[in-house]
Formats: C-alpha cells, structure tokens, sequence
C-alpha cells in the first residue's frame, strides 16, 4: 500500500472501511467495521484520531502511524493496540492521541541538531478478531497487523517541511550557555552548502621527487542527493574526466612511473591509472568489470621542461567498466606501488560526472603570469578506442621563453651554458664583454677561487662543488656583513644573484637559503613568489631541510602556502624514509644525533664543548675509574659525536667492549655484539657476537631478545624462532621488537597464523612509534594517510604530527646543526 502515491490519495479522500476474511471465516464479517470519525489533515504532535468500530465477538483493535523516508519505507514510528470482549455488536468510539519522533513534529534547534524529512506519512487502523483459549477473560491475543487483519481503514496525511515545522517547547530553564547559544544562532539564515561535480584535486604546485612519495587524496560521496544519484549512475556507466598540469625535468627512470592512479580498498589499482614511461609516453590503464584491466599506450615523446597539460576523458559502456571513485583513494605521482616522474606537478582537476571540454584553466593563467610559469591555450587532441569505451586524451603544451627565472628557465638557461664553458678549461678572453658584463659577480668570484678550482682532484671540476663554493662564499660574507667587516662591494643583489647560480648548480642549501630570503624578506623585499619557486626547487633536489620546510608550511598554511596536510604528509613521509636509512650510516661524516640546543641560553651553549671540555674530562675520568655508567655514556657520546664531542667510533667501541667483557653490563653486552654483527668500528666477529647477544638476553636485555630474533631471521632463516624473540622482547617494551613482530605479521610469516594480518600490524608499528621507533611511525602514518585499512580511520594531520617528530631526529639535521655551532 506504500507503493502506489496516487491510489493513496484516491482512497484518503472517501474513509471508507475495507475487509478481507481468512478462508472459512467470511460468515463472520457481517458485525465487524471500522473506520475514522476525527482525523487531522497534516502531521502535527499530539493531534488526536477519532476511530468507530463494531466487533462481532472479542477483538483487538489497533492504530499506526507509518512513514517513508529517503532510505526506508514502511517504517512504523506509532502504535497504540486495545481489545474489547463485552460491549459486542454495537458500535464504539475511542480517542488516540498521536505521538509523532521530535525529529519528525519539530524544526531543528539547539538541542535536536538534525530532523526527518519524511516523503509519506499514512495513519491507518484495524480490527481482528481474538482467538478462543484460556487466557485472561477465555480469548488469546495472536497479536494481528495491518495486512493481516479482518478490516481495516487507513488515510494519508500530509507531511510538513521541516523549515515549516513549530518551535519545540521544552519544559524548565537550559543552563546558561546553551540559552546563549541559541540566542547567536536563532537568526542564523541557514543555507545549502555549496557542491560541484568538479574537484580540485591540486591548487598549488607539486613537487615530485621520483620516489614513491606522493599526495594521497579520499573522494567522498556527493552530499547534495541529486549530484549522488547522478554519480551513483556514473558508477554503472563511467563518464569521467582529469584535467593535469606536469613539469617534466625527465623522463622516468624506471619503466613505468605515476601520474595519478586510483587504488581501491582491496589495494588493486582501479580506474583510472595514468602512467609515464622511460620514453616519454603516456599510458592509460582502466579496470574492467569482468576481471582484468585494459590499457593503451599513447605515443607522445612529452617534452623536457616545459609545463604540460594532460586531459583525460573516459567515458565506458554500461557494466563494462570498474569505477568507484568512492572507494579506496587517488594518488598524485609516485604511490606504495610505484615511484613518481621527476618534475611538478600544477593544478589538476578531477570531473566526477566526467566533461569532454575543459573550461578551468582560466585562473591558472593568472597564477602563471605572476609566477613566470608557462600557460598554453593550444590543444593536440588524439582519440583511441578501447573495447571498453572510449579514452580521449589532450596533451596542450607550449615551449617556454628561457630568459626568465623560472622552473625551467632556472637552470636551463646561460648560466648552463656558461658553465658548460668554464668546465671545458674555456678562457675568459674568449667571452664577449657582454657576457663578461653580465656575469661580472661570477667572474670576481672565480678570480679569487681560480687556484682553488684549477688544483686538486677532478671533483673540485663539477658543477656541485662550484654551487658548494658559491654557498660558502656568500654565507662567509653574510656573517662578516653580521660583525660590520663586509667588504663594501658586497651588495645583497650580488649576494643573490651568487646563491641563484649555487641552486642552478643543484647546491640545494642555496635554494633553501634563497626561499628564507625572499619569504622573509632578509635584506630584500618580500617576494612570496620567488620563495615558493625556490622552496619546489630545494624539493625536487630531494634536500631534506627544504623538504622539511615545505612539510612545515603546509602543515602550518603560512607564507602563501595552503594548509594542506596531504601535501605535508608527501614531504614528511619522504624525510622520514631517509631518516630510517640515514641510521644506517652512523659511520658517515654527515650523520649525527639531531640534539635540541637553545642558542640564546650561554650556559647551553657552553656546555657544548669538544673533547677539552670539563664535563667529557670528567665523564673520562668517572670511566676510567669503572663506572659502567660513565662507559656507556661515554662511548655513546664517542659513537655518535653528541654534546659538541667530535666522533670516533674506534674509541667508541672500545669503551663498549671494556663495559660489555669486563664488567658484563647487559645494555653495554647489546650494543657491542651488534657491532660485532655489522663489523662497525670492529673487525666482524658473528660468532663472538651471538655468544655475547645470548648472554647479554640471559641477563635481561629486552633488546637483545630482539637481537636474536633478528639474528634467526636475517642469518639463520628460522622465522619460527625468530617470531618467538620478536614475541618476548615486544611484550617486553622493544619498540624494535613490536616493530618487527608487525612486519611478520604483514608478511604473513607468523607460525601461529601464516596470513597475512595488516590490523595486527598497523597496531604494532604505531605502539612502535610511540616508543620513537622511525620505520614504525613511516608505516603506521601511511596507514593513517589512506584510511584504506578496516578499522583504521583517516587522519593525516595525526601521520603528518608522527612523521615530523621522526624527521626531526634525521642525523643529517644533526650534523648542520653541529656544524653550525
């Protein structure tokens, strides 16, 4: 009865009562009716229905109040039931007071933050007969419904709007700040947010490192209903569009890199899949219905160094090809599954409800133009046809004018040529006065350099050893401008112009320096501009610090930079995987542990002397003695060249060796039985190693409990016992050991239960991370980046939080930072 709107109304304006018998009953329906005396018109709170009815022998009689919303129907949301066994064969009349949810008698307020907006509301009553037993005056309640009732009788009312809807009254006061804020919202105009089929993907530019480090994007569902019900269709017949602007510095240097691909919650690649070959070729990959995926290849030769617009249209046949852009998330550049280009990335647009004709790029052009980017407005559409529809794809490109500073002028320009000159031993006599002229800044620079550049090895002949020089140069100058002994033929543009041939020589501190310069406006005006080029120019030279710093503004939105924590994430997320494998190159003159010193605190800074220093001599002095303690802190500080202390691993390994062989210090046993395993400082000794890593366990080390496991698993292969060490030193606070223990269980390789489980594991790296493991932040935040995972929410803003602490640890960071004090 729900089903059919218009016979509804037919029969709500004629009450009349309708009956129907069960089989071998009809003789009875001659003394039963019902029907509707009072009834209101519209739904309204405790409005009151006046039922007749007449009973032939002892009934039940009920009333509902059925509605249908959006999503269900019949949903019964009043019932009021009562019987009748005396007053028989004559006609009576009861009263029911309706009672209708608040969400659906009321508008919204205060306190009730969301209403129900019903489509059909239907209040209807009915009459059955009681069954003969033993019960409670000789009858027995069958509990009858609607449909299955004698008669019955029904009629729609019609349902208000919610804007519509009467004030809610509630009985007594609400507490003082609830009365206030109903007093600021009272008046509040409410509006339909606004929402388009059209997505911004990416609204300011990328950079793309050639690793696996790129944006991660979650398309929701469309909240206004009509937009939903139209991508719901698209999901059946997929029409779909991505606008993307690229700047190639090269071709991929792998078979395949990403552009952008769509992976679905199973982590299958889903539609679409755009990729960049070692040719320059675009290939477009789509997932199909029936299993499977098809691609094409289209062969472009994109060029180097100019900006690129791919539009991609895709438009397939019903039930033919997989999409749901819903499900799952989109990746910009390179993924867990597949590196990135080397370039930029510009704005992209994503049409959900696909577009063949592209009209967004008219802002884009005025952002170009302030940033001396190239905009092209001529297109080179080519069609392909698939069995599963249709792929259109428009590559729209335009060489760009060199002479200006930007992406692709910076280092393509005759600052590249002019090295090209000076490497080939070319004198300057040869240069014309112009040029001569025009690079006079270098030209003083190489004339007090020239002994330096034309002796020594052949690295001090690069072009990196140059900007190496450059940045020197102008940070000594800088520092004597701080002390008033600058030459007074210095200028700030000299200066400048010395750091930008430094970047374009891929000294990426120089870009780093040259961002700091024009966003802060240090000796300069403000350029906000020049800041961001030179901030994706640092990037994209994969320098840590000037990765670190656009995590940072992004995760901040200062300085022009939008607040986005998917673009902070991809710089962070890159820092941090160099943070796990710079721990591996402590032997390096460039790793130190990143300590936190207070500069404008002198006692601090004091503090942080070289080996003369009172506080080493006596920590010496307390190790010389036997104190174990001193020991380890001493061969720590050795290790790692901590507290302004210069490193020597040699001395650092025998300090570890006297606590570990004479002393039996289990911390100390640890330590230098892995230093026996990797052969650092030490010759390599694996089986002096493992009897110490065995005895330092038997002595309590929870990390050597992880060190034999990692021992069974990396030497021995015997994962069996591996997982039981991993087990014991996790349960036992190794943040090493839960780590790894999470990585059994992603492999699938635990013996209790060989598949793979990535909820156990995912919980494991992020009790890891809280212990400041960095391999188990990195995995643990990618988790938290995607929400891929069940069970496991979305939370970008908490992996970007997890990552910077790691990324701040990076031994790199480290060593500038000793090395400026």
């Amino acid at each position: 009865e729900m089903g059919n709107n218009e016979a509804l109304c037919e029969s709500s304006s004629h009450i009349m009562p309708t009956s129907s018998s069960p089989a071998g009953e009809s003789s009875v329906l001659h003394g039963d009716s019902i029907q509707f005396d009072l009834v209101p018109d519209i739904v309204m709170h405790g409005s009151v229905v006046q039922v007749s009815y007449q009973c032939s022998r002892a009934c039940e009689v009920g009333v509902e109040v059925v509605v249908s919303t959006q999503t269900k129907t019949g949903v019964a949301v009043f019932r009021r039931r009562w019987t009748n066994h005396r007053r028989l064969h004559v006609p009576r009349t009861h009263p029911v007071k309706l009672w209708f949810p608040p969400d659906m008698a009321y508008r919204k307020d205060l306190f009730m933050r969301h209403t129900l907006d019903v489509h059909n509301v239907m209040v209807r009553a009915w009459l059955d007969h009681l069954e003969q037993g033993k019960g409670d005056k000789g009858h027995v309640n069958r509990t009858s419904t609607y449909n299955g009732s004698l008669v019955r009788t029904f009629k729609v009312l019609q349902a208000v709007l919610p804007s519509e809807r009467p004030a809610r009254l509630y009985p007594g006061c609400p507490s003082w700040m609830a009365d206030l804020m109903w007093q600021l919202t009272r008046d509040r105009i409410r509006q339909c947010p606004h929402e388009s089929d059209t997505v911004d993907i990416l609204t300011f530019p990328m950079v793309s490192t050639g690793k696996s480090f790129g944006v991660i994007r979650k398309i929701h569902p469309f909240i206004n209903r009509d937009l939903e019900r139209d991508r719901v269709l698209t999901v059946e017949q997929p029409s779909i569009t991505v606008s993307i602007w690229v700047f190639l510095v090269q071709w991929c240097d792998k078979k395949l890199c990403g552009i952008i691909h769509h992976v679905d919650q199973n982590s299958k690649y889903d539609t679409p899949l755009m990729q960049l070959t070692n040719t320059g070729d675009i290939i477009i990959q789509v997932r199909v219905v029936s299993g499977g995926d098809k691609a094409f290849r289209a062969h472009t030769a994109l060029p180097l160094w100019t900006w690129i617009r791919l539009d991609c249209f895709i438009q397939g046949s019903k039930s033919d090809i997989h999409y749901n852009d819903t499900g799952g998330y989109f990746v910009i550049g390179g993924g867990r599954f597949m590196p990135g280009f080397h370039g930029y990335f510009g704005p992209i647009k994503y049409y959900r409800l696909g577009t063949e004709k592209v009209l967004m790029f008219s802002h884009l052009c005025e952002l170009c133009a302030n940033t001396k980017w190239i905009c092209v407005l001529k297109a080179n559409p080519s069609t392909v046809n698939m069995e599963s529809g249709v792929v259109l794809c428009h590559i729209i490109l335009e060489k760009p004018d060199l002479t200006e500073l930007d992406f692709s002028g910076l280092c393509h320009s005759h600052y590249i040529s002019l090295w090209r000159r000076f490497g080939q031993n070319t004198c300057r006599q040869t240069w014309t006065w112009e040029a001569q002229k025009k690079h006079r800044v270098l030209f003083t620079f190489l004339e007090t350099q020239l002994k330096d550049f034309t002796t020594g090895t052949k690295n001090r002949r690069t072009p990196l050893y140059l900007g190496s020089r450059l940045f020197e140069h102008v940070v000594n100058r800088l520092s004597n401008r701080g002390s008033n002994q600058m030459d007074s033929t210095t200028t700030t543009s000299s200066l400048i112009a010395l750091l930008q041939m430094s970047s374009c020589y891929g000294y990426h501190h120089s870009s780093l320096l040259l961002s700091t310069i024009h966003l802060a406006g240090l000796g300069a005006p403000v350029d906000q501009q020049q800041g961001h080029v030179y901030s994706l120019i640092g990037a994209l030279g994969d320098n840590r610090l000037a990765l670190m710093h656009l995590g940072y503004k992004h995760t901040q939105g200062i300085d022009g930079f939008p607040k986005d924590f998917d673009m902070a994430y991809s710089y962070y997320s890159n820092v941090g995987a160099q943070t796990s494998i710079d721990q591996d190159r402590v032997l390096g003159n460039q790793q130190y542990i990143t300590e936190h010193i207070l500069i404008s605190n002198e006692d601090h800074l004091n503090s942080l002397t070289h080996e003369t220093g009172d506080t080493f001599q006596y920590i010496k002095l307390q190790a010389d003695r036997g104190d174990v303690e001193s020991q380890k802190h001493l061969a720590k500080l050795l290790f790692w060249g901590q507290n302004g202390v210069s490193k020597d691993v040699g001395s650092a390994v025998k300090w570890y060796a006297k606590s570990a062989m004479e002393l039996e210090d289990p911390a100390a046993m640890y330590e230098y039985s892995i230093l026996l395993f990797k052969g650092q400082g030490v010759k390599r000794n694996m089986t002096l190693g493992l009897q110490i890593l065995e005895k330092a366990a038997a002595k309590g080390s929870v990390q050597a409990l992880n060190g034999l496991g990692w021992y069974y698993s990396t030497i021995l292969r015997d994962y069996k016992t591996a997982y039981k060490y991993f087990e014991q030193a996790a349960h036992n606070g190794s943040h090493d050991g839960m780590f790894n223990l999470g990585v059994y269980y992603l492999n699938g390789k635990n013996p209790h239960n060989p598949e793979k489980n990535e909820t156990a594991a995912f919980h494991l790296f992020l009790n890891s991370s809280l212990y400041g493991h960095v391999d188990g932040a990195v995995q643990a935040a990618w988790y938290l980046s995607t929400g891929n995972l069940e069970g496991v929410s979305r939370d970008t803003e908490r992996a970007v939080i997890m990552l910077k602490q790691i990324c701040e640890q990076n031994g790199y960071l480290g060593y500038i930072k000793q090395n400026r004090l």
